[in-house]
C-alpha cells in the first residue's frame, strides 16, 4: 500500500469500468487526491450519485464491449485532456461456463470487453500518455490470467489474452517512457460476487486494488511493477 499520499498537480487518469467495483475505488481514490479523472461505465449519469461528490470527474455512459463505444471514449479524452498520466483499464466482465457449453459469442463478446477495448483505447491514447512526464498503464487482468479452472473457460481465455496484451505493450512501449502494469487481483468483493455464498470479509476490499495502482504509480520512474498478484489472505475461493 502507499507509503506516502500526495495532492495531485494537473494530473490527469482516465479509468474505464468506473461505476461500480474496482473502478470506482480507482476514481474515487485519485479525485480525493485532486486528479482529473476522464471515466465512463454503461450506466448513466443519473444512476451513479457519487459523481455530485467528486471534484474533478467526467463521466460518459458508453459500452466498450462496441468499437462504436470505444471510439466514443477514446473521443471523449482527446477532445478535452492535452495529456494522460494513468490509463486504467479496468472494464470487463465474468461468465461462467465451460468449452462446450458456452453460447455462441459469448467468448467473443468477453474478448471484445475484456481484451478489445484495451486494445482499442491504448493505441487511440498513446499519442497523448507519450506527453505525460510519467504515463502508466494498468490493466485489470486476474489471478485466472495465469490458471486456468473449471468453468472458466471464456473469462480464463480473455484474461490470459489480457495479460499478452499488456506484455505486448511493455515490450513495445518501453522506448516512449510508459510504464505498463497487469493487476491480477483474486476474489474483489464487487457485483460479480453478487449471490455467493462468500462473506464480504474473505474477499479483498476494491480499495486495496485501487491503492495498489496508486503505490505503483508512486514509484520512481526508474521503476516499473510489471504484474501485481494480489489474493485474499486466507487464499484463493
Amino acid at each position: 500500500m502507499p507509503t506516502k499520499v500526495e495532492a495531485s498537480l494537473n494530473q490527469i487518469a482516465v479509468v474505464t469500468g468506473a461505476s461500480r467495483g474496482i473502478g470506482l475505488a480507482v476514481v474515487q481514490l485519485l479525485d480525493g487526491l485532486g486528479w482529473e479523472v476522464f471515466c465512463c461505465g454503461r450506466s448513466e449519469v443519473e444512476q451513479l450519485p457519487w459523481l455530485a461528490l467528486c471534484h474533478k470527474v467526467q463521466y460518459l455512459s458508453a459500452d466498450l464491449s462496441t468499437p462504436e463505444g470505444c471510439d466514443a471514449m477514446a473521443q471523449f479524452v482527446l477532445s478535452r485532456a492535452t495529456k494522460v498520466d494513468m490509463l486504467v483499464h479496468n472494464a470487463g466482465a465474468f461468465v461462467s461456463d465451460t468449452v462446450l457449453n458456452a453460447p455462441d459469442k459469448q467468448l467473443e463478446g468477453l474478448m471484445a470487453l475484456n481484451v478489445y477495448s484495451p486494445y482499442q483505447l491504448s493505441r487511440a491514447l498513446h499519442s497523448i500518455l507519450r506527453k505525460s512526464s510519467r504515463p502508466y498503464v494498468f490493466t485489470l487482468c486476474s489471478v485466472a490470467s495465469l490458471k486456468a479452472y473449471p468453468g472458466g473457460a471464456s473469462y480464463c481465455i480473455s484474461k490470459f489474452a489480457l495479460l499478452g496484451l499488456t506484455k505486448m505493450l511493455r515490450a513495445e512501449w518501453l522506448s516512449d517512457g510508459i510504464a505498463v502494469s497487469a493487476l491480477l487481483p483474486g476474489a474483489v468483493f464487487t457485483d460479480s460476487w453478487a449471490g455467493s455464498p462468500w462473506p464480504e470479509e474473505r474477499l479483498m476490499p476494491p480499495k486495496d486494488v485501487a491503492e495498489a495502482i496508486l503505490h505503483a504509480y508512486q514509484a520512481s520512474p526508474r521503476t516499473v511493477f510489471e504484474e501485481i498478484l494480489l489474493r485474499p489472505l486466507q487464499g484463493d475461493l
